[in-house]
């Protein structure tokens, strides 16, 4: 009897283990990265967005769609105006701007 209880209760610890490992994947895989506003002005109007990085990619997102690259060696302020603003022409000109070639 003493054998089966240590079984059943190491097994538990076991579930245990794996299920805060689980726990632990699910939150790392929806990791809040911190945002950074961006601006840029297209015929006088002022358009806003935020920019994070993950990993290499600088990601761009606006209220309309966002859009996103690699960061390679540019600075990731100039990026991420460069990409608000051609997210921004592309949603004037009723395109996806992820479709145009860099």
């Amino acid at each position: 009897m003493g054998c089966s209880r240590r079984s059943a209760s190491a097994a538990s610890n076991s579930d245990d283990c794996m299920q805060g490992l689980r726990i632990n994947s699910i939150a790392s895989a929806y990791r809040r990265y911190e945002r950074y506003p961006v601006s840029c002005e297209i015929d006088g109007e002022v358009l806003t967005g935020n920019y994070w990085i993950a990993g290499m990619i600088l990601v761009v997102s606006t209220a309309t769609g966002g859009t996103s690259r690699q960061l390679a060696n540019s600075k990731p302020d100039d990026l991420a105006k460069a990409l608000l603003r051609r997210l921004m022409l592309a949603n004037r000109e009723g395109r996806l701007a992820a479709v145009q070639a860099p």
